[in-house]
């Protein structure tokens, strides 16, 4: 199927088969009109998704309570009617708000109640429909000193949704599945369990405080799987730190970055960084900065090199670009950057290490909001000439920072998520961004490597030549997972509505999938191009998956065929 040919379903009746007519007249006696969106233009807007292979549903659904969900799920299985279900539908470039077969949507937009926040223990318990704006806007305003670690995506993303598929975002709580803790979860036969609990009235216990329970851990069951719905659970949060660095690094080449990577492990083996951080290729940058038609390049063609060379030098971005962060109190910060920012001179792989405390930090913002009420063009020259002596970068790169200290302070933002607009034929908007809604084409092919420089860049030059071969801007951030392992994430930007330009962004992730696999580099995530792939060369780990999926939901009510998982 290609990425054009993306089905809508009957939903005037006409043609319908008698089990799906069963299903929505049942559908009608528990819920009201408003919680089921047939068509109209809501049904238009949450149906754009800008993947492979993704199917327009014959209803979306928005039930608003776990009892809600669990009657939805039993009337499913009676009429043997597909369910997709997704927290927000806000999960762009891996599939939102379609699905892969004839079924409906299920979201969970509307179960969106903050349920408890403990400042002592720094923990929240939320509901799915909870995002990351919502979250973070009642941390504020009921003065926790907590915040969130939000990604890059949509301010409008689930908070429990994004764990669950096993998110990643900037600080010491990046890793956002490994943070979530204690579930309440719907079965595919109605029936709910809680995990980590000993006694379910027993009030909270530590059930949101100790990942791991009695017996077999099971929460992992429920992420990136279709093994049950996952109505509540704990998100621990991040204790607002005394100070923080914010580092960034120039990095001019390939050579440069093996040696830097190697550096930033071996500080973060020693414990001097415990921060998740990125290595993002001028590309990445540049998609922030600007778009193609900005610059005269070619509307079907991947940027040149030598255009390339050109746009580095006109917002003086490098070759590489790394950051990362250290948190804590004011000493400990002090101490470990200086150790850092040491280290890694001694490495030699930097051509300009930029280090930004809490204060430099916001002082830095004033002097950004300041400067975007000069009109004098002259002036914002002479401007633009001081920050690249004194920073090494531009004031367009410059004006970036408000949005990314907001990120790194826990703030949803959307400045990160502009990057997909960079092949946009009109202006990109600069706030309430929806991909879908503008009909974009994204997918993201995220590997999983070993961190070691040699290694990293090796793969890196292959995966160059491939987005070469297919004639696609070759986006890449190398996001540390850990000390020892990254996710070279790459993505492939393309215009939706081209059917040819389709083919070959399919092509490529395949071909990316492909060489990933014959190195034995799994996929951190995947959206429904790779399903079928992602176990070509371990089918036992599919086979025992599949074990699982029949056991929990032998009807097959729960997304059939996600993660590969049929």
């Amino acid at each position: 199927m290609s990425l054009t040919n993306i089905t809508k379903l009957d939903n005037d009746g006409d043609g319908m088969d008698t089990k799906t007519d069963i299903f929505i007249e049942s559908l009608m006696m528990h819920f009201n009109e408003t919680q089921i969106i047939r068509s109209g233009d809501e049904y238009d807007l949450l149906a754009k998704d800008p993947v492979a292979n993704a199917r327009k549903p014959h209803a979306f659904i928005y039930p608003e309570s776990p009892e809600q969900i669990q009657t939805l799920v039993r009337l499913a299985t009676d009429c043997k009617a597909k369910l997709w279900v997704y927290s927000t539908g806000k999960n762009w470039g891996y599939l939102n708000t379609s699905t892969s077969e004839d079924s409906f949507v299920v979201l969970l937009n509307r179960m969106n109640k903050i349920i408890h926040v403990d400042q002592e223990l720094a923990y929240a318990i939320i509901e799915p429909g909870v995002t990351y704006e919502a979250l973070n806007r009642f941390l504020e305003e009921n003065h926790y000193a907590l915040w969130t670690d939000s990604p890059g995506g949509p301010p409008t993303g689930s908070v429990i949704g994004n764990a669950l598929d096993r998110g990643v975002g900037v600080t010491k709580y990046g890793d956002h599945f490994a943070h979530l803790c204690g579930y309440e979860v719907v079965l595919a036969d109605g029936s709910m369990i809680h995990t980590g609990v000993a006694n379910k009235e027993a009030g909270k216990g530590a059930a949101h405080l100790y990942k791991w329970g009695v017996g077999p851990y099971i929460e992992g069951l429920f992420s990136q799987s279709n093994y049950g719905i996952v109505t509540k659970a704990g998100i621990w949060l991040m204790r607002k730190p005394q100070d923080y660095a914010l580092f960034s690094l120039n990095i001019r080449d390939n050579a440069a970055l093996a040696k830097c990577m190697d550096t930033v492990r071996e500080l973060m083996l020693s414990g001097v960084i415990h921060e998740t951080g990125r290595f993002s290729n001028s590309v990445a940058i540049l998609t922030l900065l600007t778009q193609a038609i900005d610059e005269g390049v070619e509307p079907k063609k991947a940027i040149s090199r030598n255009q390339l060379e050109v746009l580095k030098r006109k917002y003086s971005v490098p070759g590489w670009t790394g950051s990362f962060g250290i948190y804590g109190h004011s000493p400990m910060v002090k101490t470990a950057s200086r150790l850092a920012k040491k280290t890694l001179k001694a490495s030699d792989s930097c051509t300009r290490i930029n280090v930004f405390t809490q204060k430099r930090a916001h002082f830095i913002r004033k002097q950004i909001e300041a400067v975007e009420t000069i009109q004098s063009k002259l002036w914002l020259k002479l401007i633009d000439f001081a920050i690249r002596k004194i920073l090494g970068t531009s004031l367009a790169l410059i004006r970036l920072f408000p949005g990314l200290i907001d990120l790194h302070e826990g703030k949803p933002v959307e400045t990160v998520v502009r990057r997909g607009y960079f092949r946009y034929r009109k202006k990109r908007p600069l706030k309430d961004i929806h991909v879908g809604r503008d009909d974009l084409g994204i997918l993201w092919s995220v590997p999983v490597l070993p961190f070691r420089g040699s290694e990293v860049v090796a793969f890196t030059r292959e995966c160059e030549l491939l987005f070469e071969k297919f004639n696609f801007d070759f986006y890449m951030t190398t996001m540390i997972f850990n000390a020892r392992s990254v996710c070279p994430l790459m993505v492939i930007l393309y215009d939706r509505l081209d059917e040819a330009e389709c083919a070959r962004a399919e092509q490529l992730y395949s071909a990316i999938l492909d060489l990933s696999h014959s190195k034995g580099y799994q996929h951190f995530r995947a959206g429904v191009n790779g399903w079928q792939k992602l176990y070509q060369y371990c089918p036992e780990l599919k086979a025992f998956n599949q074990k699982l999926k029949t056991a929990l939901d032998p009807v097959g009510v729960l997304a059939s065929g996600r993660y590969g998982i049929d």
